[in-house]
């Protein structure tokens, strides 16, 4: 179980390196307060969109939030997240080579890919793996990216957050001061 916070940093140096010119956050929020509305400025190429979701809390998603959980055998489960060994179906659940194309029970596929291949498990991947700003707040920061990894304990939630309009703001421009190509869009 872990939760931590990001934030951007303010800076007169440059926007490079999960910095923030003042220029853009006094504009960002100034827009936000007119508009009740983050300011995006989407990237010149679109390679992707990450989604933010409203009615999640700010959550945020790499594909589709409503997505559904796939149902997957016994043997698509084991492909997909034990790298095909079928011994671990045999010696650890029991199951004999005839029951393999069998449906995994529900909650053993939904653990696994939660925590791998939903869109708020993509969408952290992502952006944990991008240098967007401190983990620790100082006099300089603004915003705030919640990253949860597992909310309690028994929970194996895995995804982050925007906590307001002005930091899904400061996500895009850093995002785009990063050269992802990657659009933010409200969901």
């Amino acid at each position: 179980m872990s939760i931590t916070r990001r934030q951007f940093l303010l800076s007169t140096v440059g926007a490079v390196g999960g910095f923030i010119l003042p220029s853009f956050y006094t504009r960002a929020l100034e827009f936000v307060d007119q508009f009740g509305e983050p300011l995006l400025e989407s990237p010149r190429l679109v390679h992707d969109e990450l989604i933010v979701c409203g009615d999640r809390d700010g959550e945020l998603n790499l594909g589709d939030p409503y997505c559904e959980l796939p149902s997957l055998t016994w043997r698509e489960y084991a492909e997909k997240y034990h790298n095909g060994c079928l011994d671990e179906l045999t010696d650890g659940w029991g199951l004999s080579p005839s029951q393999f194309d069998e449906d995994a029970p529900w909650n053993l596929v939904a653990d696994s890919w939660c925590r791998t291949d939903s869109p708020n498990a993509h969408a952290y991947h992502l952006l944990d793996s991008l240098d967007l700003g401190a983990e620790l707040s100082g006099p300089n920061a603004v915003g705030n990216l919640v990253f949860t990894d597992g909310a309690c304990p028994g929970n194996d939630y895995l995804g982050v957050s925007a906590e307001c309009d002005l930091t899904v703001s400061l996500l895009q421009q850093s995002l785009n001061d990063l050269g992802t190509g990657i659009r933010v869009v409200m969901g």
